[in-house]
């Protein structure tokens, strides 16, 4: 029995551990949200030109989102607190890309920065 304790605290810190996310899809999810929250609501007066320049970007949150999902799960989040991470990182980018409410948030990536992953 003591050994069976000792083995599952050994094993809680390798649970926490491997829930390491790459840079590179830590970027991308960071970057996906910021673009998928600037293109979420086209104004009323919105030219096509501007909608079509949106699309662009709602797009490349689409694919960068998409492609960050799956490195977050194999890393060991499981659905729920991949749900719980994202809904805590869009408030947060919300409220640098948006400003919404009081931030002491920086962005994490530049505008160029996330572009560039969407060959802008």
């Amino acid at each position: 029995m003591l050994r069976l304790i000792a083995v599952a605290l050994v094993l809680v810190p390798a649970v926490a551990l491997a829930q390491d996310i790459p840079p590179a899809a830590a970027k991308d999810m960071w970057c996906g949200t910021a673009f998928m929250l600037m293109t979420r609501d086209a104004p009323a007066d919105a030219t096509t030109g501007k909608i079509a320049s949106a699309k662009v970007y709602a797009e490349g949150a689409d694919m960068l989102i998409q492609r960050a999902l799956p490195i977050y799960l194999e890393a060991g989040f499981t659905d729920a607190a991949l749900a719980s991470y994202r809904e805590k990182l869009e408030a947060s980018i919300d409220r640098i890309v948006n400003g919404a409410g009081p931030t002491s948030d920086e962005a994490a990536y530049s505008f160029q920065d996330c572009s560039a992953l969407i060959g802008q």
